[in-house]
């Protein structure tokens, strides 16, 4: 969502941006969470719903009216179930960067569309220097957009490397680490491959559904937006755009064409890829990887048998399985380390 509430301030200049920064106790929406608020008072994203947002969306507005930014704290531990004041039990600090020039989320957005993990660096309202969006970084530290000399570049690079957001040891810059757009590449367009795309599109996944089989891969059984490629699936995988924030799901017809999907995706670059299988299927196919020269610890951190074990028997049943998983990647969960080891049980 973050790709989509840049896009949205970088084409709309007089928007303001609001970000979560920092947290203390339980808050609906995580730090590097973002919300666009644009000149005719319409938003994109969210960080959080309720009276968080609500407050953030007023003193965002009034941000755009004085062309100015600012920081807002929302306490959220009203202490009664019957009070006006949420009970979650925590603090959200936000800051609001009022956007009048918004050349660096252009860049910002060139270089997501490209692929590339950006920083983005901003200043604390009222700090030296001004408020605002301050510079925009690559994943190694280096200036891409913004003021030069206002940005750390190691410290840049450390929160591109973790993946996640984190104030300056002064507390006066915010270096935000964005990925490109999240692809899914569905390798099989049956009844799972279906059910996960139906399922995808609404969690922000741009979707491609391949089939070697044209029924299969016919745009008319899928919903809008979601692409489809009719072909081989190793030469699908080779023109892939595979990277940092790529997904891969392989859900083919076959054992066969399953492994040559393995054996392909192998050699990118992904965040996650999951292989459909039984406890049998997954322990011959990984043994064939590893026969074959495959590297065993990339082979063993394989997402098969995919999806959390929920039970899950239909097709809709099984993608909410495997999407949770996908989530618990894409928010780096705490919850991972349990089901690597329930993974690890269930291929016995």
């Amino acid at each position: 969502m973050s790709y989509e509430v840049l896009k949205a301030v970088a084409q709309r200049p007089g928007s303001a941006l609001v970000t979560v920064v920092a947290v203390r106790g339980s808050v609906p929406r995580h730090v590097g969470s973002k919300m666009a608020v644009l000149p005719d008072g319409s938003i994109v994203g969210t960080v959080g719903g309720g009276v968080l947002e609500s407050r953030a969306i007023d003193r965002a507005k009034a941000c755009i009216a004085a062309a100015a930014s600012d920081g807002l704290e929302v306490e959220l531990t009203g202490a009664e179930a019957l009070g006006a004041t949420p009970v979650c039990g925590g603090v959200a600090e936000l800051w609001i960067e009022y956007v009048g020039d918004p050349s660096p989320f252009r860049e910002a957005v060139s270089r997501l569309d490209a692929g590339q993990t950006v920083v983005l660096a901003s200043l604390r309202a009222g700090s030296g220097g001004g408020p605002g969006c301050a510079a925009v970084l690559d994943a190694q530290g280096a200036l891409v957009g913004g003021r030069p000399g206002c940005a750390d570049g190691p410290e840049a690079a450390k929160a591109a490397s973790a993946g996640t957001a984190a104030l300056s040891d002064a507390a006066d810059l915010f270096y935000d680490p964005v990925l490109p757009p999240e692809r899914l590449l569905v390798l099989g367009g049956g009844h799972v491959g279906l059910a996960v795309a139906r399922f995808a599109r609404s969690l922000d996944f741009k979707v491609t559904i391949a089939d070697d089989r044209p029924e299969f891969a016919d745009p008319d059984r899928f919903p809008e937006g979601v692409e489809t490629l009719n072909g081989g699936y190793v030469d699908i995988i080779e023109r892939f755009p595979f990277g940092p924030s790529a997904y891969a799901l392989i859900v083919t017809p076959g054992h066969l064409s399953d492994m040559d999907c393995v054996r392909a995706a192998l050699k990118r670059e992904y965040r996650y890829l999951g292989l459909i299988g039984s406890k049998r299927k997954v322990r011959m196919v990984m043994e064939q990887m590893i026969a074959e020269g495959y590297d065993r610890d990339r082979v063993e951190a394989l997402y098969s048998p995919v999806g959390v074990d929920i039970g899950a028997e239909t097709p809709e049943e099984i993608a909410v399985s495997i999407l949770a998983e996908m989530i618990a990647v894409r928010r780096r969960s705490p919850a991972l380390a349990a089901m690597e080891v329930d993974r690890r049980r269930r291929r016995g």
